[in-house]
């Protein structure tokens, strides 16, 4: 028999206490995932950690009165078994940084939904990085500069054109609703090609799929 995955121990933080309230429900009513403490400040954090035992933290970057990214930081030089995953309003290219610098090991733009915010806890507790879209595309168009004047790689070598084209929109941090308009398919069939895809590659999530592009030529700066 198959043994059954884990369960994924999370605690909030949040000095909202409404949102952090909105996030347990949604939270409680996936498979695998608990909701095991709450935490408003570090304090609060460093408190619950070794009472409430999660593997996974939710981190508001935009605490009122004290900095998410610092917060990770001593979070993870106290408890480095503990996965981070940021949540923040924007993808503002410096904060986007300064938390991949702090640790965090995903970094989700909170209007993008909840269906997000699940893949990336899984992708997380898979030992795979994970960025919204819109914040892989900022950190890829800083990383890019370097790669100006230098001579590309044969562009998508091995892939089909309709392949390039995912590639392409991919990297350039389209969501499937996008992808499936410029395609002309249903976006059900952009998460199939997108999985056939990444397993053609063999990249374990959306950041892997651009680097992929850039090493490519498939987009340039």
């Amino acid at each position: 028999m198959n043994k059954p995955p884990a369960e994924i121990r999370i605690l909030l933080v949040d000095d909202h206490q409404l949102l952090r309230q909105g996030l347990r429900q949604l939270i409680a009513a996936q498979p695998g995932l608990t909701v095991v403490g709450e935490a408003f400040n570090r304090q609060s954090v460093m408190d619950q950690i070794p009472v409430a035992a999660p593997n996974l933290i939710l981190m508001d970057l935009h605490l009122e009165h004290e900095c998410g990214v610092e917060i990770t930081r001593r979070i993870l030089a106290a408890h480095p078994q503990v996965r981070v995953v940021a949540l923040s309003g924007d993808a503002d290219l410096k904060l986007v940084q300064e938390a991949l610098h702090a640790g965090v090991s995903g970094y989700v733009v909170k209007e993008n939904g909840s269906d997000e915010l699940f893949r990336a806890i899984r992708a997380v507790m898979d030992n795979h990085l994970y960025l919204s879209p819109e914040v892989a595309s900022a950190v890829i168009r800083d990383f890019m500069k370097s790669f100006k004047g230098r001579q590309p790689a044969r562009a998508g070598g091995g892939l089909r054109d309709r392949e390039r084209l995912l590639l392409r929109l991919v990297a350039e941090g389209k969501r499937n609703k996008e992808i499936a308009g410029e395609m002309a398919v249903t976006v059900k069939s952009v998460e199939t090609y997108r999985s056939r895809l990444m397993r053609k590659l063999g990249c374990a999530s959306a950041a892997e799929l651009v680097r992929h592009a850039i090493r490519e030529g498939i987009i340039q700066a």
